[in-house]
């Protein structure tokens, strides 16, 4: 998450459920909009168990539904999940999984446990 979201969250209490970890991955959002579906590229740069962060290449409005499809280096097929846009800073998104099955959970996990456990990150708050 930027600086500027972060702290917007921290004033106003906002406790996640799980961490974030900075990562860089490609990533491809289906907009399920009320104006029909559209597909924008981007770069997932934090991840958790319970949704991640992303530069998008438009502004998406807060509360639409997408679909959020990316591949990690550990796993074979891309992850395709749907999430809901919780919060946005110009194109930095903020959205939170819905419907994450616990193969996927655990798959995002060993993730971000790969992560920490090579230095590369520290935990986002």
């Amino acid at each position: 998450m930027n600086l500027l979201g972060s702290q917007l969250l921290q004033d106003r209490g906002y406790k996640r459920r799980y961490p974030r970890y900075r990562t860089d991955l490609k990533l491809t959002v289906l907009v399920l909009g009320s104006q029909g579906h559209f597909e924008v590229n981007g770069w997932c740069n934090q991840i958790g168990e319970g949704g991640l962060g992303a530069i998008i290449s438009t502004e998406v409005s807060i509360g639409e539904l997408v679909n959020l499809e990316w591949s990690m280096p550990i796993e074979q097929q891309p992850i395709s999940l749907r999430a809901v846009v919780r919060w946005r800073n110009r194109l930095q998104h903020g959205f939170e999984f819905l419907g994450i099955s616990s193969e996927q959970r655990a798959m995002i996990r060993d993730y971000c446990k790969d992560l920490t456990e090579r230095g590369r990150v520290e935990g986002i708050t």
